[in-house]
C-alpha cells in the first residue's frame, strides 16, 4: 500500500514551521499547511486528499476509521481521540503525527493501520493492539517503523523502563540501558519486538535508523525544539 514517513523538507511553511509542517494545531498559517497536505496527497498518489486525522493523547485507543472520519478540510476539528487508526476503506489515508514519538504503519493487504507510539503508548502495547484490530493474519502483515528519537538520545527516569518491563518482562531488557542515574530506552526496538511477539515475521518489519533528535535539521524533534516546531507524519493509504 502507498505509505510515507515525512520529514521537515519539501513544504511551504516558514519560520519555526519551515518547511513541511503537517501539524494542524501548531499555530502555522493554515494556507501553508493545506498546501503541505496537497503535496502529501500527491506523494501518496491520491487525486484528492481524503485524510483521517485523530486527536492524539498518548492513549492505546484504536479507532476503526471510515469516510465519516475523513476531513473535508484538515483544519476541521477531530471529534475523536485515538492514537491508532485502522481502516478497510479504499482511498482513505490514515495519518499519525510525530516529533520524537514512534510512527508505525501496518499493511495487512485487506486493511491498514497507522499508530502513534510514544513511550506511554509503547508501554500500553498499542502497536500490537492495532495489529489485532487489523483482523489479518499477522504472518501476512508488513510493518514499517518510522523515524523517531533513538536510544542514543532518549534518556529517561526509571518510570519508562519500569513501564516497559511491566508490559513485556524480560523481553524488554535488551532495549533498556542504564546510564548513570538515567536510562536510555530504544522505543523503535521495543515496538519492533512487540510486533514480532504478536506474530509479524522479523523479515517483514522495516525500521528506520534515523533519530529525530540527532537529525533535528531534517526532522521535527520535540525534545530538541519544544513547542516551537512543526510535526511530521506517518501516512498510509488503503487501496
Amino acid at each position: 500500500m502507498p505509505h510515507i514517513f515525512t520529514n521537515r523538507l519539501g513544504g511551504v511553511s516558514s519560520g519555526a514551521y519551515e518547511s513541511m509542517n503537517l501539524g494542524v494545531n501548531r499555530g502555522d498559517d493554515p494556507a501553508c499547511v493545506r498546501e503541505n497536505y496537497r503535496r502529501l496527497a500527491a506523494l501518496l498518489g491520491m487525486e484528492r486528499g481524503r485524510f483521517a486525522l485523530a486527536s492524539q493523547k498518548h492513549t492505546d485507543i484504536i479507532l476503526r476509521a471510515d469516510f465519516r472520519h475523513a476531513k473535508n478540510d484538515v483544519f476541521d476539528p477531530a471529534d475523536f481521540v485515538a492514537d491508532g487508526l485502522v481502516t478497510r476503506e479504499r482511498g482513505l489515508a490514515l495519518v499519525v503525527f510525530a516529533a520524537d514519538c514512534v510512527p508505525v504503519l501496518l499493511d495487512g493487504g485487506e486493511a491498514v493501520a497507522a499508530v502513534h507510539a510514544g513511550w506511554r503508548g509503547t508501554a500500553l502495547g498499542i502497536a500490537a493492539k492495532a495489529l489485532r484490530e487489523l483482523g489479518c493474519a499477522p504472518g501476512s502483515v508488513r510493518a514499517y517503523i518510522g523515524p523517531s528519537i533513538g536510544a542514543c538520545c532518549f534518556e529517561t527516569g526509571p518510570e519508562v523502563p519500569r513501564a516497559m518491563l511491566g508490559l513485556m518482562g524480560a523481553e524488554a531488557e535488551p532495549f533498556i540501558v542504564r546510564s548513570g542515574e538515567k536510562y536510555r530506552v530504544d522505543l523503535k526496538g521495543l515496538n519492533r519486538r512487540q510486533l514480532e511477539l504478536a506474530g509479524v515475521p522479523a523479515g517483514s518489519i522495516e525500521v528506520s535508523p534515523d533519530c529525530t533528535f540527532c537529525l533535528h535539521d531534517k526532522y521535527w524533534s520535540h525534545r530538541y525544539a519544544g513547542d516551537a516546531r512543526g510535526s511530521q507524519c506517518g501516512a498510509i493509504v488503503m487501496l
